[in-house]
């Protein structure tokens, strides 16, 4: 049995059709019927154009864009490698404002002991060695 003895009788087993079938003819038709019904294309009808060439702006555009992008990261990187040197310069050696307002004994009640509270306290001095026997309240 060949292939296509093999198909047709594949399909005749079920013993009726399966119900999807066309008129003879039916796709040809309807090709022709539907150009014949559609709207005639007006841009069809119109002339073409012939394409200009490219203006420098255009071919240009694209390099400008990137170096444009490049000195965009240059200057983000710039800015985080000032702000990271201005971070390092805050300590107490270098920032005379600083050591002004951390010697200053007001300042420090007011402002960082508020926000520093016992507990917090208590967890620094053990992470730093010092056992709750050294501690007198």
């Amino acid at each position: 049995m060949n292939k296509e003895q093999y198909k047709n009788s594949v399909l005749d087993r079920p013993g009726h059709p399966d119900g999807m079938t066309v008129p003879d003819g039916f796709f040809e038709a309807f090709a022709r019927d539907m150009a014949a019904k559609l709207p005639p294309n007006e841009l069809e009808q119109q002339p073409v154009k012939a394409l200009q060439p490219p203006t420098r702006w255009q071919r240009m555009r694209p390099f400008v864009y990137m170096a444009a992008m490049f000195a965009g990261i240059w200057c983000m990187m710039k800015m985080f490698s000032m702000m990271q040197n201005a971070s390092a310069d805050m300590s107490l050696d270098r920032s005379p404002v600083l050591t002004a307002a951390l010697s200053n004994d007001d300042f420090v009640t007011d402002y960082v002991l508020d926000d520093y509270g016992e507990e917090q306290l208590l967890e620094d001095l053990y992470a730093d060695g010092y056992s709750v026997a050294d501690l007198s309240f």
